[in-house]
Formats: C-alpha cells, structure tokens, sequence
C-alpha cells in the first residue's frame, strides 16, 4: 500500500459512487498541456524471472519538471476518477496543487486531510514556532 495524496473533486476521495468525478478524457488533455508531465501509460516494474514486467495503467505519467535529481522521478496515477500520488514530498504536494487548481479539484490524503496554500504557511509557521521555543530554551550565554 503507502500513504498517498489525491486529486479530487468529490467530498471525499473514498467515496466512488460520487459522481463529480475526473474523467481520464480530462487528464489525458491536462497531461498534454503540461510540458513537466510525460504520459507514459505505465511503468517498467522490477519482477524476477519476467521479460516484460511492463505494468499498463492508463493515465499514468512521469512528472519530468521534478527538481530534484533521483533515479525515478515522481509519478501521477490516474484511477476511479482521481489522480492519486504515493509519499509525495512538499515539492510534489505543490504541483498536486497546482494541477488540483486547473482541473477545479482539490488535494486530499488517505486520512481525509485536504492540502492547498494553508498547509505550506502552516508548516512554515510551525517550523518558526519551534525555533523560538528552542531559543526561549536556550541560556542567554549559549550563542553558538
């Protein structure tokens, strides 16, 4: 399994039978119109003793723009009406966002937390909150 974010546009992503649902017409025409995605339609799994562990998923995409070089890039998932990603870190929550954005959804977890803007400024937030308490902690004579 894994912890994954999903683009949305129904109340709840669990919720299948709810019909405001992303049609894979309307990714497939997002993902031709974002230069970062690479439409692949699946991935080359790694499974022993197999040839062609080629795993088709319609939808599926590679997103190149991803900054960070690593041996494979973030990938979006096209399933039951929703784009789904697995362990997306902050950079992959934002352009989840920005694509939730375009396709008049909104980004939801596994546990049923939604993530825009508020999520980064309330992280960013915390992280202050922390180092303050930190500090308040810290004798006057420790500067270093």
């Amino acid at each position: 399994m894994g912890y994954e974010l999903h683009i949305v546009r129904r109340s709840d992503w669990e919720n299948y039978e709810e019909e405001s649902n992303i049609s894979l017409e309307e990714w497939l025409a997002y993902v031709a119109s974002d230069e970062e995605l690479e439409l692949t339609n699946g991935y080359q799994a790694k499974i022993p003793l197999t040839k062609n562990s080629f795993q088709n998923i319609p939808g599926f995409c590679i997103w190149k723009g991803y900054s960070v070089e690593v041996e494979y890039k973030p990938w979006f998932n096209y399933g039951h009406g929703m784009i789904s990603a697995k362990y997306p870190d902050d950079e992959t929550i934002k352009k989840m966002i920005v694509i939730a954005d375009k396709l008049n959804g909104k980004v939801q977890g596994d546990d049923g937390e939604f993530y825009d803007e508020n999520y980064f400024i309330e992280k960013f937030n915390r992280s202050i909150d922390k180092m303050s308490n930190e500090l308040s902690h810290t004798p006057w004579w420790k500067f270093w």
